[in-house]
């Protein structure tokens, strides 16, 4: 019988020594929304935690590489665009800082160290149908966006800022049309 519980007892200790590794990380997802910047959801799943923390921590050790980019912000589609879009720009050096599944609330905790570090020579900025998917208001994502908006210009008042459009997206994924249209009129 104790032959049994010992290894079960490892399992248990390694699985609980992996999760206190993830939590320390400093790219970890913040545990609580205690302190951070901006309203609604911050995907919290364990999949898009993964994701969040090995995204990020990759873009850290490219930093210095990437100084004065061109920087892509936001979700899945913007992630989906590849880390080699910079083909599509000859002559522009290009940083995608797109990650599959982030709101808006996420692109402001990241800001700092996934954008701003960058010194970017522009930011061009697609994110907030996730956040539908979450059940934030239109009112809320669009709050979101204007601090993402005056966290760039408050690093760089001349830096170029795009912000795409609220891209429509099928009713199954619980992003509703009208809510689309609603966050492309308030921002």
């Amino acid at each position: 019988m104790k032959l049994t519980r010992l290894p079960l007892l490892l399992l248990a200790a390694t699985l609980i020594s992996s999760d206190l590794a993830f939590a320390a990380s400093k790219f970890a997802i913040p545990a609580t929304d205690e302190g951070l910047p901006g309203e609604g959801p911050i995907r919290r799943y364990g999949w898009f935690q993964n994701l969040w923390e090995r995204k990020r921590s990759g873009w850290a050790k490219k930093v210095e590489q990437d100084q004065g980019a061109l920087v892509f912000l936001g979700d899945s589609i913007t992630q989906g665009w590849g880390d080699n879009m910079g083909n599509s720009f000859p002559g522009l050096k290009v940083a995608n800082r797109g990650i599959s599944g982030d709101t808006t609330r996420g692109v402001l905790i990241r800001m700092k160290e996934d954008v701003l570090s960058l010194n970017p020579k522009g930011v061009v900025i697609l994110i907030g149908t996730n956040d539908l998917e979450e059940k934030a208001s239109p009112e809320v994502i669009a709050g979101n966006l204007k601090l993402i908006i005056a966290e760039l210009k408050k690093h760089n008042a001349k830096m170029p800022i795009i912000l795409c459009n609220t891209f429509p997206s099928s009713a199954s994924k619980r992003r509703p049309a009208d809510q689309i249209k609603k966050i492309n009129q308030l921002y």
